[in-house]
């Protein structure tokens, strides 16, 4: 699906709403027509991005759009290798399928070209970047964390003004990550908003449990019946349930009742 793959996003239409929230925003015109300059035709003479870089923001302006295209906007940075916060960050934006206004995929072509077709938990980004210290695998449920979010958003968008979910176009992407999951995220206890699995993880146990019982509600048709992609929503929120479902076992004995309580609560509800 990917080899040879020819891009989706419509460049002109993206450049018109990073222009239209960036004047939203109330950011100077000067500033405006310098991201249409790099948007369009790349770094300049000055290099000015080079100062303190932003580099989620600036991929989703460089109009090099392939993986090669993307290796050769850090060579810019040889003199100035990212830092592990910055690593970490340009992962995560890619997982959450926010590099820009992309179509979701696009955004599948980078997850799979860096990822592959199914994350793994010794899986290294495939990108040549310069770096103050060596790339690490992520943590699993970073990663689930990640992706799960880029999902529910689609799902739980009745009026679709989100396109879609990359995972739609990478059905195996999670089937390696059921297993290496956290308990917490599927028991019954109360964890505060801005609790995270540990003091290194950036995970928040009750977003993510919030996240998988979307999912549940949505694989059991669940959805806004006013929903135009109803159907089709189902049909990919059952695949990836299915996954997890496939390893009730090793996701902690609560498991089957976090899934029984998710549709209780749903037909409450209606």
């Amino acid at each position: 699906m990917f080899k040879n793959y020819e891009f989706k996003t419509d460049r002109d239409a993206q450049w018109d709403k990073i222009e239209a929230d960036e004047r939203e925003d109330g950011r100077a015109e000067v500033y405006n027509q310098k991201d249409k300059a790099f948007f369009y035709n790349g770094f300049d003479e000055t290099d000015w991005r080079k100062v303190e870089p932003h580099h989620v923001g600036n991929l989703a302006l460089y109009p090099k759009k392939t993986i090669a295209g993307w290796e050769d906007y850090f060579s810019y940075f040889k003199d100035n290798p990212l830092k592990p916060h910055q690593i970490a960050d340009l992962q995560q934006a890619l997982l959450e399928g926010r590099v820009g206004r992309l179509h979701p995929q696009d955004d599948a072509y980078y997850v799979w070209s860096l990822w592959g077709e199914v994350w793994l938990p010794d899986s290294i980004i495939k990108i040549e970047i310069p770096t103050e210290e060596p790339i690490v695998p992520l943590d699993a449920n970073f990663a689930y964390s990640c992706a799960m979010q880029n999902l529910t958003n689609w799902l739980r968008d009745a009026e679709n003004n989100n396109i879609g979910s990359y995972l739609e176009y990478l059905p195996r992407f999670m089937d390696a990550m059921p297993p290496l999951l956290d308990a917490r995220l599927f028991d019954f206890e109360h964890y505060k908003f801005r609790q995270t699995l540990s003091p290194e993880s950036p995970v928040r146990i009750a977003t993510d449990k919030s996240r998988m019982k979307q999912l549940i509600r949505n694989a059991h048709g669940l959805i806004d019946p006013d929903d135009k992609k109803r159907g089709h929503k189902a049909a990919v929120a059952k695949n990836f349930f299915d996954v997890f479902d496939a390893h009730r076992d090793k996701l902690g004995e609560d498991f089957p009742r976090f899934v029984a309580e998710a549709l209780k609560e749903e037909w409450e509800e209606d």
